[in-house]
């Protein structure tokens, strides 16, 4: 069996009572990449960590900036208990040794939970602008990706103050933070949206970065093993 992936969702207000969201295209990349994702609907975060091989952060609104001691300048579809449940979860998950990848609002809740800040709005990087990225050599975004790439761009926040433990490994042009790797823990997110660049899926540029998922999949399996303890 291979490994469990607990993918984190958005809320929405339905008919009669909450909703939960989540693309589409997470899922079926970690599907592609050999995982079995599964989306976050509730659950104690403790027994999800020991049950789920890797938790894979989703994109979506704004974390808000009260959780890095900043008042709301410009801030979009701020979702407060969505913030608390990713904090438990990450906080579950890391604590149990297992792997976290953050892809746009993930890199950017991780960044906050370990204790670094936001830009709340830069110029230049919404509505999937192409740009390129430098990764730093030696760096496990420079091993899976290259040292230059080409990525998108949905995003009008990002990391400003990266937290303790939580290293800078690729950049945009402009000095956006493009990937953060933890100095220690099984810990990896990054800006753009890699689900977005998979070929035969969804494909804003003719970059295929279904790499990350295989990465992302295979650390979850060496940590976690094939078998889940539930």
């Amino acid at each position: 069996m291979e490994p469990l992936i607990l993918l984190s969702s958005g809320r929405k207000d339905g008919a009669h009572s909450m909703q939960r969201m989540v693309s589409a295209l997470y899922g079926e990349a970690v599907a592609r990449a050999g995982g079995i994702p599964a989306g976050y609907a509730g659950g104690d975060p403790e027994q999800l960590a020991t049950c789920f091989g890797g938790l894979l952060l989703t994109g979506g609104g704004d974390v808000a900036p009260e959780r890095y001691g900043a008042r709301r300048l410009r801030t979009d579809e701020v979702d407060e208990a969505r913030d608390g449940e990713e904090f438990a979860l990450i906080d579950a998950f890391t604590r149990l040794g297992r792997p976290v990848f953050g892809i746009c609002r993930g890199i950017q809740i991780l960044n906050v939970f370990f204790g670094g800040t936001l830009r709340q709005d830069i110029p230049g990087h919404a509505d999937n602008v192409r740009h390129s990225v430098e990764a730093a050599p030696g760096s496990r975004i420079h091993a899976v990706c290259g040292g230059s790439f080409e990525t998108n761009s949905w995003h009008h926040q990002a990391v400003w103050e990266p937290a303790p433990g939580l290293l800078v490994t690729a950049e945009a042009a402009d000095g956006t933070i493009e990937a953060l790797e933890h100095e220690t823990l099984p810990v990896f997110a990054v800006q753009w949206h890699p689900e977005r660049m998979v070929p035969g899926s969804c494909a804003d540029l003719p970059v295929n970065h279904l790499c990350l998922f295989t990465d992302f999949v295979k650390e979850c399996k060496k940590r976690h093993g094939s078998t889940q303890n539930c």
